[in-house]
């Protein structure tokens, strides 16, 4: 069977080293499957991301381990984190608000840190549906966008179930992991410093918007649902300008708008992104009146990738189905 291949290979990629016999049947029990069959609602294809997926195993090792009490609690805790972390679109970072969960839990005394991390480890582990272990990703996104990965519900229940079995009989342990970690299914972490790919996906600073006449920012879309606010600074740090909302799209990313247009603030601006886990990234706009993108955060010096922002290209207009938003009630994205 294609699912049992593709269990060998995840179990592989976990540091399974002696060698596992494939399966006869289903590697997850029935228990498992129906558990996980009530929280996870599969897309019009039939298909469950990452984060769902690893949402609904959390709740799963918490029941098992603790019991329903210890889960009802807990499922009002994610409940709350995912209703706080909503976004105008109605976008909710799953992974994020189901740790955030895992952390209120662990303070409410529900968890104690051990039992916290393990749960985190395990269902890291065994919501992995791609050939990257070290990341969970959503299914947000179009065409080959590499932050997407899904499977057909079936498969992704026996995958996650195969890893839990081995979880559960000791024959794997989940890589220990920290609750309290940055997720990064999003961004990539190089050096220390936070940097995204380049392209229609990356940073966009557009002093000049088409549609408003007055400066957007455009977030990376790895950042997408990660957001949670958009400020403007002037060199010395002095708060300007807490950016708005308005929407999602040109290759998935998050929209800021600006009162006035961006040569009308001083050169030197720092843009900072404050994401739903706390952290900052900043990113420094050397000459304000130009168009800035694909730039890396807190280490640019604001002359890459820069050119003059009256050209006719239409950085912040949605595209290919991504919902749109109004600045006055005409001005769409």
């Amino acid at each position: 069977m294609e699912i049992n291949k593709l269990l060998s290979q995840t179990l592989s990629k976990l540091g399974v080293t002696a060698p596992t016999p494939a399966p006869a049947q289903a590697p997850a029990s029935t228990e498992f499957t129906g558990f996980l069959q009530g929280l996870l609602t599969p897309d019009s294809a039939n298909k469950v991301n990452e984060e769902d997926l690893f949402s609904a195993v959390v709740q799963e090792r918490i029941k098992s381990s603790k019991g329903d009490d210890t889960l009802k609690k807990f499922q009002e805790m994610l409940t709350q984190t995912k209703d706080s972390m909503k976004k105008p679109d109605g976008h909710v970072p799953v992974e994020d608000a189901t740790k955030a969960a895992l952390i209120k839990a662990r303070e409410a005394g529900l968890l104690d840190k051990e039992e916290a991390d393990k749960i985190y480890s395990e269902a890291f582990a065994a919501a992995q549906l791609d050939d990257n272990k070290e990341v969970l990703f959503d299914g947000r996104g179009g065409g080959n966008d590499p932050t997407i990965a899904v499977a057909a519900m079936e498969q992704a229940l026996l995958l996650s179930g195969g890893v839990i079995d081995k979880f559960n009989n000791g024959s794997l342990t989940a890589t220990v992991r920290s609750v309290e970690e940055v997720s990064n299914s999003k961004m990539a972490v190089v050096g220390g410093q936070h940097s995204e790919s380049g392209g229609s996906g990356g940073f966009l600073y557009k002093p000049v918007s088409d549609n408003s006449g007055k400066l957007v920012v455009l977030m990376p879309s790895k950042l997408a649902g990660m957001v949670s606010g958009v400020k403007i600074y002037d060199p010395a740090g002095n708060l300007l300008e807490s950016g708005r909302y308005t929407g999602n799209g040109n290759g998935g990313r998050d929209h800021y708008r600006f009162k006035r247009t961006g040569a009308a603030y001083p050169d030197g601006l720092l843009v900072e992104a404050t994401l739903t886990t706390g952290d900052k990234v900043t990113y420094r706009i050397g000459e304000t009146s130009k168009r800035t993108e694909n730039i890396n955060p807190a280490q640019n010096d604001g002359s890459s990738s820069e050119y003059d922002s009256t050209g006719s290209d239409s950085g912040d207009t949605t595209t290919g189905g991504d919902s749109t938003s109004a600045d006055d009630g005409s001005d769409a994205l």
